[in-house]
């Protein structure tokens, strides 16, 4: 049954034309019976179901999504059960400031007085700390408008998630007679100028300047205009720690690396090259761990201070994030939008000499094939074949100095990664990036571990031909666990993944896949599969690559 007022109009009509005008047609969902009367008499055409089977892959794709178009994602999943199954997608979509609006359906309003089926209890506390704003309606026809409000601030600085609550039986009551004004909320926030002033005034006094740059840097458009300010400065330039998406080529000769998560490494590598260091979008810093917690003796009674930066070096941080710049670990933060700043920032700093840094990498050996496999001779016959424009998604707690030594991706390639601790980002937010962007390929580059938390994307990804390649260095582990260890053995079945064969799953899935254990073959069957019409998985048995390297 539907209620409708005397004009005939429901919450859901009036609803699917809000989502219409902010351009919110593509809707990726794993729907319970909670959210099934916003699907009554679908409008197939006007809208693009992306269907996910299992939460925590839909919001990782949306996380794709958005990432690819520099717009809010649309998520709708069950708020109580759904939203649980998503939580480690949507605190990854947080780490990575990705716009997305999650609706999430909660039991009839009648019903909350009780203990109902699906109910979400205390819905709008579910998804917190990890969301910029949560709602729930106090009337059925103030959905159209929360909804409305919700993408606003999912797009503001710094962007984010948002979660709007609603219960199953407002998509059928009476809309509001009066249509909803959607407001465009533009984004006119500019650095202040005496702002790059003085950090512009920082770079030209300092001897040795260096950059770091944060994923905002690309995803506001200013990847270009870093590599200009690198050029013109002579600086060297430091991936963020965590770097989750490419800001600088790595194949670039002013690219240094990137920074390891841990404080006494980020001051030994930075103090002895820069006096100045400019932190371009995201923390200052994101850190995973201290250098004494690798130690396996006793611990001693902890006097040991909060991480700091060292005193030999200046450091700027440049974020569009007020906690952020908060929580500095910077001289001084300057709350600005990273991409504009760096865009303002050419002009004004001086032309450098250009002069040959000295190099702070080692030269890379180049693999050889073995029996059996190494990770490094995967990526390196990997970055052979690799297209110029592809778009690389990666997640290798254990392997990744290898994946950057192996492939130094140029000005024309993507790339991201986990913005977070929770696995699985990579293995859906390729599929929601292939929906956005099918002219250019995605490759997934991902551990047989962490492929396990998003692998129901590979349905989707059959389902619409996407053109995406998965490679997976299978060392049959959760390895980046093994070596916290010093007895190894004994824990040996809390990292032993002996006998999952991915190729097979991505069989049952719809996607081609490929299992290769020896290097007969392997180079071209990663050509084959980068250049296929659509999904392919190659799951490649590699050598436990040993201690992960910094």
């Amino acid at each position: 049954m539907t209620v409708t007022d005397a004009g005939g109009r429901t919450v859901r009509d009036a609803t699917l034309d809000v989502l219409r005008k902010l351009g919110l047609t593509t809707v990726f969902s794993n729907p319970s019976h909670s959210e099934m009367k916003l699907f009554e008499n679908w409008l197939e055409g006007e809208f693009r179901f992306v269907m996910g089977l299992q939460e925590a892959a839909v919001v990782g794709m949306a996380d794709g999504y958005a990432q690819a178009t520099g717009e809010p994602a649309l998520v709708i999943i069950n708020g109580g059960p759904g939203l649980a199954n998503a939580m480690g997608s949507v605190y990854t979509a947080a780490s990575a400031k990705t716009p997305m609006v999650i609706l999430g359906g909660q039991q009839a309003r009648k019903m909350l007085l009780g203990e109902p089926f699906l109910v979400a209890k205390d819905a709008t506390q579910l998804p917190k700390p990890y969301i910029k704003w949560a709602g729930e309606p106090a009337r059925p026809q103030d959905v159209p408008a929360m909804i409305a409000q919700a993408y606003q601030i999912a797009r503001q600085a710094p962007q984010g998630p948002v979660f709007v609550s609603v219960p199953e039986d407002d998509w059928v009551r009476p809309a509001d007679p009066e249509p909803l004004r959607v407001a465009r909320v533009e984004r006119a926030v500019v650095p202040d100028p005496a702002a790059l002033d003085r950090i512009a005034a920082a770079l030209d006094g300092a001897e040795r300047p260096g950059l770091i740059a944060g994923g905002p840097v690309d995803a506001q458009g200013a990847r270009a205009d870093l590599i200009a300010l690198a050029e013109k400065l002579n600086a060297r330039v430091w991936g963020a720690p965590v770097w989750n998406r490419g800001a600088f080529p790595e194949d670039h000769p002013l690219f240094a690396g990137v920074l390891p998560p841990i404080p006494e490494l980020i001051n030994e590598r930075l103090a002895a090259q820069h006096d100045v260091v400019v932190v371009l979008g995201g923390p200052a810093f994101t850190l995973f761990t201290a250098w004494d917690l690798f130690s396996t003796a006793p611990a001693d009674l902890d006097r040991s201070p909060r991480p700091t930066l060292t005193a030999d070096v200046e450091f700027l941080h440049v974020t569009d994030d007020p906690q952020a710049a908060a929580a500095t670990l910077a001289d001084r933060a300057f709350i600005a939008p990273p991409g504009a700043v760096v865009k303002g920032l050419v002009p004004l700093v001086r032309q450098r000499p250009r002069a040959e840094l000295t190099p702070v990498r080692e030269p890379v050996a180049v693999p050889e094939a073995s029996s059996p496999l190494t990770q490094a001779y995967l990526f390196h016959l990997l970055s052979k074949e690799l297209p110029d424009d592809a778009v690389l998604f990666e997640e290798l707690p254990i392997a990744r100095a290898d994946f950057h030594e192996q492939i130094p991706l140029g000005a024309g390639n993507g790339y991201f990664a986990t913005a977070s601790g929770a696995l699985g980002f990579p293995f859906a937010g390729a599929v929601g990036y292939a929906l956005a962007r099918p002219d250019r390929r995605a490759v997934v580059v991902v551990g047989e571990g962490s492929a396990q938390y998003t692998l129901h994307s590979l349905w989707t990804a059959a389902r619409h031909n996407l053109p995406v390649t998965y490679v997976i260095p299978d060392n049959a582990g959760y390895l980046s666990l093994k070596y916290y260890l010093q007895d190894q053995k004994s824990w040996e079945a809390g990292y032993d993944l002996s006998g999952v064969d991915m190729a097979q799953i991505a069989r049952g899935f719809g996607v081609r896949g490929e299992r290769i254990d020896s290097p007969e073959g392997l180079r071209a069957a990663l050509r084959d599969a980068l250049h296929a019409d659509g999904p392919v998985l190659l799951d490649v048995v590699v050598d436990d690559p040993g201690l992960f390297r910094l």
